[in-house]
């Protein structure tokens, strides 16, 4: 029997951008800011300097950049997920800070919010 491949489960496929996002606990807490590797219409991996444990409710605010503007304008999308993925990276060599990659899964993008990540993803 053949091992399913986890990508070809994927309801949207994951596209390689680096954005900022900012992340809190719903439950209230410290805001973390962190750094995007790949983002999808359901979710995104990320790296962040904070912990959140996997099932933690968060609110997440991406901070999209316009695309037509080309002067570094950006502009907030805010959605809710839940982190279904924590893993420690190891230390920096330079900061010896812990870093943690997260993977998150939105939870309410609405359809305006939708056609926004849709709109910067292609």
């Amino acid at each position: 029997m053949m091992s399913e491949d986890p990508a070809e489960r994927r309801a949207h496929p994951r596209i390689a951008k680096e954005i900022v996002a900012e992340c809190a606990p719903q439950s209230g807490g410290v805001v973390a800011r962190m750094m995007t590797r790949n983002l999808s219409l359901g979710g995104l991996f990320c790296t962040s300097a904070a912990h959140f444990p996997e099932m933690t409710q968060v609110a997440i605010r991406l901070m999209l950049p316009v695309k037509q503007s080309g002067n570094g304008e950006t502009e907030a999308l805010e959605v809710d997920a839940v982190v279904v993925r924590s893993e420690p990276l190891p230390d920096s060599p330079t900061s010896g800070e812990p870093r943690y990659e997260l993977g998150l899964f939105f939870t309410n993008l609405s359809d305006t919010g939708r056609e926004q990540l849709q709109r910067y993803l292609s």
